[in-house]
C-alpha cells in the first residue's frame, strides 16, 4: 500500500481543461478570432503551455489574455469535483495516508478554488510552478512534492490526466495512475509505464491500497 497521494490538479481533480478551453474560444470569438482547435488546445495540456500563451498574446493582446485566465480561476470553484478523485480523497484521510498538489499552474490561481471546495482539509502540501524552476513533464514538481511530504517517490502513487504530468511523475520515481478526461483521452500514452489507466473508485482501492486483504 502507498504511503502518500500526489495529485495532479486541472483536469484530474476537477475538469478545468474543458473549462479554460470553452472560456479560450467565448473570448476568441468576442474579439472576432477564430476559435482554437481540440487538437491545437489539447497538444498545449500539463505543462508551459508556451505555445498557447503566445498564440492568444498574438491574436488578442497580453490584457485580454489575461482576462481568460482570470475569468477561468474565478469560475473553477463552479464545477463539481470528479467522482473518482472526491471518494478516494475522503477513503485517503479517513486513513490518515497524506495528500499533495503537484501542478503547472501558480499555485496562487488555483488556491481560491482549493479553499472553496474544501480541499484544503485533505490536502497536506501544495506545489506549483511558483516553487520549482521547471514543470511538467519536468519531474522537479513531484519531486517537491514528495520532499514535503517526506516520503520516498517509491512510496507515492500519483494521479494524472495528461502525458506531460504522467511523464513527470514517473520520471521522478512514482508509480502513477492516469485518469484522462475529454481534453485528454486523445494523448499518446504508448511511452509511459503507468500502472492503471481511466480507473474507477473501487478499482483503484481493490488493486492499490486493499490488495493485501484479498
Amino acid at each position: 500500500m502507498y504511503k502518500a497521494v500526489v495529485f495532479d490538479f486541472d483536469g484530474t481533480i476537477i475538469d478545468t481543461e474543458k473549462h479554460l478551453y470553452e472560456i479560450i474560444n467565448k473570448h476568441l470569438t468576442h474579439h472576432q478570432v477564430e476559435p482554437v482547435t481540440l487538437e491545437f488546445y489539447r497538444s498545449h495540456i500539463g505543462g508551459h503551455a508556451q505555445g498557447l500563451h503566445d498564440y492568444l498574446e498574438t491574436e488578442i493582446g497580453k490584457d485580454n489574455k489575461q482576462k481568460i485566465y482570470d475569468e477561468h480561476n474565478q469560475t473553477s470553484h463552479e464545477l463539481e469535483m470528479i467522482e473518482t478523485i472526491a471518494k478516494l480523497m475522503a477513503y485517503l484521510k479517513q486513513r490518515h495516508i497524506p495528500m499533495a498538489i503537484a501542478t503547472s499552474s501558480y499555485k496562487k490561481d488555483i488556491l481560491p478554488t482549493v479553499q472553496k471546495l474544501g480541499l484544503d482539509e485533505y490536502i497536506d502540501v501544495i506545489v506549483g510552478r511558483e516553487d520549482v524552476e521547471a514543470v511538467k513533464p519536468d519531474p522537479e514538481l513531484y519531486l517537491t512534492a514528495v520532499q514535503q511530504l517526506n516520503y520516498s517517490p517509491a512510496h507515492c502513487l500519483a494521479i494524472e490526466d495528461s502525458a506531460n504530468g504522467a511523464t513527470g511523475a514517473t520520471n521522478a520515481g512514482l508509480d502513477v495512475i492516469i485518469n484522462t478526461n475529454e481534453m485528454t483521452e486523445a494523448q499518446d500514452f504508448s511511452s509511459i509505464p503507468y500502472v492503471g489507466k481511466d480507473l474507477n473508485y473501487d478499482e483503484i482501492i481493490s488493486r492499490f491500497f486493499e490488495k493485501d486483504k484479498e
